[in-house]
């Protein structure tokens, strides 16, 4: 385990190594990414109970800081807004006493219910999240894995879909996520994340304030919260699974997309390789991150294409003077690169899109909009993946 790991982190992948042995086998019939029917329904129930669970703890734990905050109002007399500063600072200290330990509370039951749940995910996909050693196999460490043991690696990243933390921005492979990034803009998100739920509290009691009045809402507007507590818990929950499902089938579809890709070309020229390697450093570029199936996707390239002396791997104007320079068949195949780079986190961002249509009109190609969705959908699904849908993005 290593200092660089976050405290959370390395205990959610030693909890995953703790039930390690009670993950099931994989299942040899099919590929990972591709989700059968019996796992399709063992995932629902699961992610419908983790949601459900993620719901009522946070409906308890604001209902429960609801509680002593009508029973702390006495502290401020009849009338709250005649109250002196001393009323209001002793109203709020108290109040900081009694929700502390609740927040802690909901935090811990949250993030196990999410760790947990996780760990469920990957048992019912029959997915082994430990990649077992031979014997006297020294232990491989990637460019970008803060120092993880091989066999952590897997785990690790599902551990941080489970607890959202946000991945790595440092530059990897020569690429930097944020190379052209507004800092200004990478703050401000973060906070309106960070403040999501305070936010949404604050606009719920200023609605009713306006609607039914403050005197009447006095004694029950405090339980505003339970219900928005409860809504902000489950869908952080289901983001996060489905987070985690998505890191789960990536590298396999990765696997299988970059065979359809490189099949036509089982010797790409250095033109060819210089411009796939570009494609998905543009889509880490335009999506401003490094998701862990890109760091698959170009781990799994140049596995099987080699090193590349080109420089600058996340210089957009270069991929698309790369292009430029291919023949059509390798032009094809450095489209379809960038559409699956661009798919493979699960979101495609309006700068992906436009990078794109940027690129299939300078290799004089319609924008595929609708094959790129189908793709997307295909993967989240866990559907079947097939070389017919590379080939409709290019007709």
């Amino acid at each position: 385990m290593t200092q660089k790991r976050r405290v959370v982190e390395a205990l959610a992948v030693r909890y995953f190594k703790r039930r390690a042995g009670k993950a099931a086998c994989p299942d040899s019939r099919d590929a990972v990414h591709f989700l059968n029917p019996d796992e399709r329904r063992a995932l629902r129930r699961i992610e419908y109970l983790a949601v459900g669970r993620a719901a009522l703890v946070g409906a308890v734990c604001a209902g429960l800081g609801a509680i002593a905050n009508v029973a702390l109002q006495p502290l401020l007399g009849d009338d709250p807004s005649a109250a002196s500063w001393g009323a209001w600072i002793e109203f709020l200290l108290f109040t900081l006493i009694a929700a502390l330990p609740l927040v802690a509370i909901e935090l811990s039951l949250i993030y196990w219910n999410a760790i947990d749940s996780v760990h469920a995910l990957a048992a019912a996909a029959g997915l082994p999240l430990f990649r077992a050693k031979e014997a006297g196999q020294d232990v491989v460490r990637h460019e970008g894995d803060d120092g993880d043991d091989e066999d952590e690696i897997f785990a690790a990243v599902l551990a941080r879909a489970a607890l959202e933390i946000p991945n790595p921005p440092r530059p990897m492979f020569g690429i930097d996520p944020r190379r052209e990034a507004s800092r200004l803009r990478i703050l401000l998100a973060t906070l309106v994340y960070k403040a999501k739920v305070s936010l949404t509290k604050f606009v719920a009691r200023t609605l009713l304030t306006r609607v039914f009045g403050r005197a009447a809402l006095r004694a029950w507007i405090p339980f505003v919260a339970v219900p928005i507590t409860a809504l902000w818990d489950a869908l952080v929950c289901r983001r996060a699974l489905r987070e985690a499902r998505l890191r789960a089938i990536g590298p396999s579809a990765a696997t299988e997309l970059l065979g359809f890709v490189l099949a036509p070309h089982p010797e790409p020229s250095p033109g060819l390789r210089e411009a796939l390697m570009r494609a998905i450093g543009t889509a880490v570029v335009r999506s401003r991150d490094f998701h862990p199936n890109l760091i698959e996707l170009l781990d799994d390239l140049k596995d099987r294409i080699g090193e590349t002396d080109a420089e600058a791997l996340d210089d957009v104007p270069r991929f698309i003077e790369c292009l430029r320079r291919l023949l059509p068949a390798e032009q094809k195949a450095a489209l379809h690169t960038l559409v699956i780079a661009c798919v493979l986190d699960g979101r495609v961002r309006q700068a992906e899109r436009a990078i794109m249509t940027r690129a299939f009109r300078v290799c004089g190609r319609p924008p595929p909009r609708i094959q790129v969705l189908v793709l997307q959908r295909a993967l989240l699904s866990g559907d079947q993946l097939a070389p017919k849908m590379l080939d409709l993005l290019t007709p």
